[in-house]
């Protein structure tokens, strides 16, 4: 399993979207320099929850 499914299976189980991560999910709530997205910004790649919002919002935006 990787980062990105494991990512949106947390966003499931506590309550966001199914199509969303996490990552979006925290960094659209609380920001991308909230301690959660800086944390991830080290851990897995640099600006990592402001990316997944991005991505979020470009899918969003193709559906419509």
């Amino acid at each position: 399993m990787n980062f990105y499914r494991l990512s949106g299976l947390f966003n499931r189980l506590c309550g966001g979207r199914s199509d969303q991560t996490l990552c979006a999910r925290i960094a659209e709530r609380f920001g991308a320099q909230c301690l959660f997205c800086r944390a991830m910004s080290r851990l897995i790649e640099p600006n990592h929850c402001a990316l997944q919002l991005a991505k979020w919002h470009s899918r969003q935006e193709a559906k419509s």
